[in-house]
């Protein structure tokens, strides 16, 4: 079978996508800009992350695509969005009824440690195989992942200045840091374990042409290998701002003169 061409039809998945997409002409300050290309890149890859073959083949096969998955769902997608939000809808969020509760769930100190047990948590092969085998658990699962990841990187993306959610340049690569935890902890866990510990894949993967424990081993290192190159690369751009460009210093020392 070409897995390429193989798509589900869940109603609630491209309902929920196609008015994610259409809301964005309502939101305060929505322009045909850049950030409309974000917003559409963030809801194409969950929506692909959902209904194409990575869907398929995680639900039913391997672990490995479900972890890809989960990576898609927490730490692509939600960015994305974040980055096409418009300033004034910020704003009104912000300002409105639901602001206060806004800032406190965006704050780093509740957030990352919310992210960390909820992929850590989520992980737990009893935790994952209920999900797996439970429609509605795999909801829930699937939800956690994308708010929690929205969460996460509210205070990565989102820069306004007198919010207790503003780190600084070191603030950030240190709550970057807090981001990979979960990578170390889950991804490099099953990739060294000498066994299989996600039981609903144990008849399932050798149907693909991988063990058990090499389809295991493959999600872990995905989770290690990705989790840790995007946190390290966005932590790296906040390093670069710690230093002047060519010339800045010399630049602001004759304007002070």
């Amino acid at each position: 079978m070409h897995w390429l061409t193989v798509w589900e039809f869940d109603p609630s998945v491209w309902a929920g996508c196609a008015l994610a997409l259409a809301a964005y002409r309502w939101l305060p300050g929505a322009r045909r800009d850049r950030r409309l290309l974000f917003w559409v890149a963030g809801v194409m890859v969950i929506f692909v992350s959902l209904e194409s073959a990575i869907d398929v083949i995680g639900d039913n096969y391997l672990f490995s695509m479900h972890m890809a998955q989960h990576l898609l769902l927490a730490m692509v997608g939600p960015p994305l969005m974040i980055l096409g939000l418009p300033p004034r809808t910020v704003d009104a969020w912000l300002g409105g009824r639901a602001g206060r509760l806004l800032r406190a769930i965006v704050n780093p100190f509740l957030a990352g440690p919310v992210y960390f047990l909820i992929v850590v948590g989520w992980h737990w092969p009893p935790f994952f195989d209920y999900g797996l085998t439970h429609p509605l658990g795999h909801v829930l699962q699937h939800l956690s992942f994308i708010a929690v990841g929205f969460i996460f990187w509210w205070a990565v993306v989102v820069h306004r200045p007198g919010e207790r959610w503003n780190l600084s340049v070191l603030g950030e690569v240190a709550y970057l840091t807090v981001g990979a935890l979960p990578a170390v902890v889950v991804g490099l866990t099953v990739a060294l374990l000498p066994h299989p510990v996600y039981l609903f894949y144990l008849d399932r993967a050798p149907l693909l042409g991988f063990s058990a424990l090499a389809d295991q081993r493959l999600g872990g290192i995905i989770m290690f290998v990705f989790d840790n190159a995007l946190m390290v690369g966005v932590a790296g751009w906040y390093l670069w701002h710690l230093f002047p460009a060519d010339g800045a210093d010399e630049a602001r020392l004759r304007a002070g003169r």
